[in-house]
């Protein structure tokens, strides 16, 4: 059994020990692959076991999963513990099982793995239009983004220590202009019709999230983040995961997403660099608990912020 530090063997110990005397399910650990979240074993088939702190996003998936006809081919779906149930209550989470996946993540260097996760996406877009299962509210993207923006303004201090002042507020000018270009449309229209629809959205769309098996068949994982709302709003965050790979090849990007709904929308929300403020944010949290060098990280954003004003151009051009 492996031990993740971070929760300490005592909680694994006791939440193991439960299921399996308490309430005579045959499980063991093989892996821990986070907090909460850990690989079993199962009457001999491997298993995911998560926790969820928040008991609705579990009970959400469940309802959601038993609606879509089509997840056994798209996903990992929901499994039953031995007495038919689906969720365990047990220090203070709602434990589910979902099916675990042989394969490897998603390599969106390629081709042909960004060329199968878009069409994922879009199968999965239609296939679970019109399920009625309850969805949880969460904001609209562009308010999550000027959320972002906003915290990564509370990080000025790092860039003005190793005098980078200047791409600071360069990111944080073009990200303004282009978040209030997004922003200034009718969200709320476009957010009601797509709830009145009951359009879901898988809502973290990295390459981790996306299993190739040894028959290169794709399926999607951990619909934690699954809620109703704008097919559009999923385009935009695969497209920004593509986006590294294909800076130069900005006509390729612009040919995986041509069927989407509304493309100058969708280029709008492209063009908002909210991929590489989170990446920022992602690695200054980590930086700043001792896990890797603030100069490198603020390096690595210098190099991709260059690569990214090249694309902006080329694709305002577009909009103009």
């Amino acid at each position: 059994m492996k031990t993740d530090h971070r929760e300490g063997d005592s909680y694994t110990d006791r939440l193991f020990h439960w299921l399996q005397y308490k309430h005579d399910i045959p499980i063991t650990i093989e892996t821990v692959i986070k907090p909460k979240v850990f690989q079993v074993n199962m009457n001999g088939r491997k298993l995911l076991l998560k926790g969820y702190r928040r008991a609705p996003i579990l009970q959400q998936q469940l309802d959601f999963f038993k609606e879509w006809t089509n997840a056994s081919q798209m996903a990992s779906c929901p499994i039953p513990f031995p007495d038919h149930t689906f969720t365990k209550s047990k220090l203070g989470c709602e434990w589910g099982l979902f099916e675990w996946l042989e394969g490897r993540h998603a390599d969106f260097r390629s081709h042909s793995d960004r060329k199968q996760a878009g069409r994922l996406v879009k199968l999965f877009h239609r296939t679970t239009e019109g399920i009625t299962a309850l969805s949880i509210p969460r904001d609209p993207l562009y308010v999550k983004w000027e959320r972002r923006l906003e915290q990564f303004k509370e990080t000025k201090s790092a860039f003005s220590h190793y005098q980078k002042s200047n791409i600071f507020h360069e990111i944080v000018t073009v990200t303004d202009k282009q978040l209030n270009y997004f922003a200034d449309h009718n969200w709320g229209e476009i957010e009601e019709r797509a709830w009145e629809n009951h359009d879901w959205l898988h809502g973290d769309l990295a390459h981790h999230n996306f299993i190739v098996d040894e028959n290169n068949h794709m399926k999607l994982i951990d619909f934690d983040l699954l809620h109703n709302g704008p097919r559009l709003y999923d385009e935009i965050q695969l497209a920004h995961r593509f986006l590294p790979y294909l800076e130069d090849q900005r006509r390729t990007l612009l040919n995986y997403f041509r069927h989407s709904e509304n493309n100058n929308l969708w280029l709008e929300g492209v063009l908002v660099p909210a991929d590489l403020l989170r990446e920022w944010l992602y690695g200054y949290k980590r930086c700043r608990a001792g896990e890797g060098s603030l100069a490198v990280h603020i390096n690595k954003l210098e190099i991709a912020w260059e690569q990214r004003k090249m694309f902006v151009r080329y694709a305002e051009n577009m909009l103009k």
